[in-house]
């Protein structure tokens, strides 16, 4: 199995490590639920569904860290633009990040901790 990677264009993030399992991937339908005065449950679809995913990473090197800054900072620009994320099992998929924040931990001498965030578009 092949550790992930991000991809847009010419602009590639191979991470040296693999990802911390369980990964969680919540679907989240778009409505509205509210209930009327006479209390029946009244329930708006308003779109299509909504796909996330949170990626965990434990013993991320300085390198793979930095990398990840410059992607976050320069190529995703935050949540502004799509790229396509390849997992460990060779499956592609677009994403955006959606993490408010980059914000991981060191846990010990150059390496680090943390999530990402991310939803699938399309």
């Amino acid at each position: 199995m092949a550790n992930p990677k991000f991809v847009s264009g010419s602009n590639v993030l191979q991470f040296s490590k693999g990802l911390r399992y369980p990964l969680a991937k919540p679907i989240e339908m778009t409505q509205v639920i509210d209930r009327t005065a006479a209390g029946t449950l009244q329930v708006e679809n308003l779109g299509s569904n909504i796909a996330r995913c949170t990626l965990l990473f434990t013993h991320l090197p300085l390198a793979d860290y930095q990398a990840l800054v410059d992607w976050y900072l320069n190529i995703a620009v935050g949540a502004a633009n799509a790229f396509t994320y390849y997992d460990e099992e060779g499956g592609s998929q677009l994403i955006k990040l959606i993490s408010s924040a980059l914000d991981f931990k060191q846990t010990k001498y150059r390496q680090f901790a943390g999530e990402l965030l991310v939803e699938m578009v399309g």
